[in-house]
């Protein structure tokens, strides 16, 4: 996690409770972790969604939707010629 040089962080003409300061903060607090090599795209053909790997074998951004649907898929189309 990315540490200010002094104790206090700088202070925003903003104010902190400003969402978009926030949002801000949490973005360059993202961009500035070593963690951010890992964030991937969602394989799901219509999701749009990035994710956080926390496994090197992951593959979408949720098991219960998208790599659900992505199995169910597979399974209709390996049933179908029957």
């Amino acid at each position: 996690m990315w540490r200010w040089a002094t104790d206090t962080p700088p202070r925003s003409p903003f104010g902190a409770e400003e969402p978009i300061v926030q949002l801000a903060e949490a973005a360059a607090e993202l961009l500035a972790d070593p963690a951010v090599t890992k964030i991937r795209e969602c394989e799901a053909e219509d999701c749009v969604m990035l994710f956080l790997a926390a496994h090197p074998r992951r593959r979408w951004c949720s098991a219960a939707r998208c790599g659900n649907r992505v199995r169910v898929a597979r399974h209709y189309q390996r049933h179908k010629a029957r």
